[in-house]
C-alpha cells in the first residue's frame, strides 16, 4: 500500500476519534453500493434530480430526518480547471481535475455545493454528495475543523457513514476531453487514502469485501486489495480501533510490519488453536472405552499368536 505513515495515521486518528464521540450513531452503518437496492429513485440531470439524489445519500448518514438542505451549484471560472470545449473534462495543460465543492452553514440550515461539470457523471455527482453529507455530519457534530483539513475529513467522515465506495469510484474517473483522455480526481482523498478508509470500514463492520470490489474499476480495485491486505495485517490496530479507540485519536501508536498472506494464516491458526496444544506441553491421551480395550487386547493376542 503506498501511503505514508503519517498519512495513515491521520486516517486513523480521524476514524478512532469519530468512533471515540460518536461510537453509538455510528455503531452499525450500512455499506452504500450503487445499486438501484441503495438508490431506487429515477435520476434526472435537473436540480430537482440532484436534490432527490442528496436526500437519498443524506438518509445513510446519522442526519436528523427534515434537515434544512438547499442545493447550490457553481461553474469553475475561466482557466480555473473548466474544459475550453464546454464540457469540463479538458483545461490547457491540466491532466486531472481535483474534487470541488463542499456543503456550508446557512442561516436555515446547509446548502450542498455542486459543480455543474460533475452533474453528467454519475461517479462525480454521488462523490461530491457523499463529501457534502460528511461535511454536514460535522456541522452537526459541531466539530472544530480546520478550513485547509475541511474536505478531507469530510470524506473520511462521509467513509465512516458508509459512503467510501462511492468516494472511491470518484476518486479516479477518465473522461475524454479535447485533448483526449483526461482522469477527473473528484474527491480531495486519493484512491489510495479512501480505499484505506473504506478497508477498515468493512472489517470493523463485517462487511463482505466482494460487496465492495464488484463495483470497482480496475485502479480502485487495486488499490483496496492493497488496503485490506495492510488492515488484515494489523490485528492489534484493528482490535484498538474496535474497543478503545480514545487510544488511538491523538495518531501516536505502534503501526505493526506488514505481513505477508502466510504470516496472516499461520496467525489465523494460531489464534484458533487450543491453546493447551502448544509446543512443549504434553496433552493427556483420551481414555479408551471398554469396547476399545477389549479389541486392543484381543489385536495384542492375535499378534502374539503369530510371532509364537
Amino acid at each position: 500500500m503506498d501511503l505514508s505513515e503519517d498519512a495513515i495515521r491521520s486516517i486513523v486518528a480521524h476514524i478512532a476519534h469519530l468512533r471515540a464521540e460518536y461510537g453509538e450513531v455510528l455503531e452499525d452503518p450500512d455499506l452504500v453500493e450503487p445499486t438501484g437496492e441503495f438508490f431506487p429513485d429515477d435520476f434526472t440531470m435537473d436540480p430537482e434530480g440532484v436534490g432527490a439524489l442528496l436526500e437519498r445519500v443524506m438518509s445513510y448518514a446519522p442526519l436528523s430526518d427534515g434537515l434544512p438542505v438547499e442545493l447550490g451549484f457553481f461553474e469553475p471560472e475561466e482557466g480555473g480547471g473548466g474544459g475550453g470545449c464546454g464540457t469540463g473534462a479538458c483545461s490547457p495543460g491540466e491532466t486531472k481535475q481535483v474534487a470541488r465543492g463542499s456543503a456550508l452553514e446557512t442561516p436555515d440550515g446547509y446548502a450542498a455545493i455542486v459543480a455543474v461539470a460533475d452533474v453528467g457523471e454519475p461517479a462525480l455527482l454521488t462523490a461530491s454528495l457523499s463529501r457534502s453529507v460528511g461535511r454536514m455530519v460535522l456541522f452537526e457534530a459541531d466539530e472544530d475543523v480546520d478550513p485547509r483539513d475541511e474536505g478531507a475529513l469530510s470524506e473520511l467522515t462521509a467513509a465512516a457513514c458508509g459512503l467510501g465506495l462511492l468516494l472511491m469510484n470518484g476518486a479516479s474517473v477518465y473522461k475524454k476531453g479535447c485533448g483526449g483522455m483526461r482522469q477527473h480526481q473528484g474527491t480531495f482523498l486519493s484512491v489510495t487514502e479512501l480505499a484505506l478508509a473504506t478497508a477498515i470500514f468493512v472489517r470493523l463492520h463485517d462487511k463482505k469485501p466482494r460487496s465492495v470490489r464488484k463495483h470497482l474499476a480496475p485502479t480502485q480495485s487495486e488499490a483496496f486489495d492493497a488496503a485490506l491486505s495492510w488492515v488484515d495485517g494489523q490485528p492489534k490496530l484493528m482490535q484498538a480501533l474496535r474497543e478503545a479507540p480514545e487510544t488511538l485519536e491523538d495518531g501516536v501508536f505502534e503501526l505493526g510490519a506488514p505481513q505477508g498472506v502466510l504470516a496472516r494464516l499461520l496467525a489465523k491458526k494460531d489464534a484458533d488453536r487450543d491453546p493447551l496444544d502448544v509446543a512443549g506441553t504434553v496433552r493427556r491421551p483420551t481414555p479408551r472405552s471398554d469396547a476399545e480395550e477389549a479389541r486392543l487386547a484381543e489385536a495384542r493376542r492375535l499378534v502374539e499368536d503369530a510371532l509364537g
